[in-house]
């Protein structure tokens, strides 16, 4: 399969990135008593435009709570970028969220102020793939165009999402999910503090609702409905920004 030969690679990657140490010393200034819990470096300004700051080597920390009560802590970081596409010519970020059951790869590029969802990978705790898909037209994650930040705006997005079987033999089937503007003032207190937030509801048939809220020049604060299951509430814990 694809994916998981892919993300054998980035593990490697990732690793040479920062190395494990350097991912320690990365967490441990983000939770060190009098420190800001969302820190910026020489790029701030730049940075400080966009509700989805996405730069190699942002990290992001977060406290998860699930539905049935168990809590535990989830790191999300860019790890690098990939070129991706049907052309192989589109600019990927490879974003690692390390969630209560295991990790997900997620592969998303930033075009006309939005950043959208090309692929993604669920691997379990030990490694092992447990899922695969792939978005075509990629699935929307932030939209920041004038017309889609106003409270009230709505639309709908069809994509046909793709998978490979046991065998290795892709599988097809068109998908639609329904997004929603609600707020672009929500205050949400977590534990890196209070933001102002921009809040959006993804809504799609058989699944749980996907609530995200959003800070700019802080990325994601909280969401509901997190995780494969949509059963995983994130609370921003601190962040790193480059």
């Amino acid at each position: 399969m694809v994916c998981g030969a892919r993300a054998a690679r980035i593990i490697v990657g990732f690793c040479r990135l920062v190395g494990l140490g350097g991912l320690i010393g990365i967490l441990g200034v983000l939770g060190a008593p009098g420190c800001s819990s969302v820190a910026h470096g020489h790029e701030g300004a730049a940075l400080a435009a966009s509700y989805l700051p996405l730069e190699v080597g942002a990290v992001w920390r977060y406290a998860i709570t699930r539905d049935d009560g168990r809590r535990g802590q989830g790191v999300v970081s860019v790890d690098g970028v990939d070129y991706g596409g049907s052309k192989g010519t589109l600019l990927e970020y490879r974003i690692r969220e390390e969630l209560l059951d295991g990790t997900i790869w997620i592969w998303e590029g930033r075009e006309a102020k939005r950043v959208a969802l090309e692929q993604e990978e669920i691997d379990d705790r030990t490694g092992a793939v447990l899922d695969e898909q792939s978005y075509d037209p990629p699935l929307t994650v932030v939209d920041e165009r004038a017309e889609r930040l106003a409270v009230g705006a709505a639309w709908p997005e069809a994509y046909i999402n793709t998978s490979p079987n046991a065998k290795g033999h892709p599988k097809s089937k068109r998908a639609e999910v329904k997004w929603e503007v609600e707020s672009l003032t929500d205050q949400v207190s977590v534990p890196a503090g209070t933001f102002t937030c921009l809040r959006l509801r993804r809504a799609q048939k058989h699944h749980p609702p996907l609530i995200s809220w959003y800070a700019k020049g802080v990325g994601l604060v909280k969401q509901q409905g997190a995780g494969p299951l949509g059963d995983q509430t994130l609370a921003l814990v601190a962040a790193r920004l480059p």
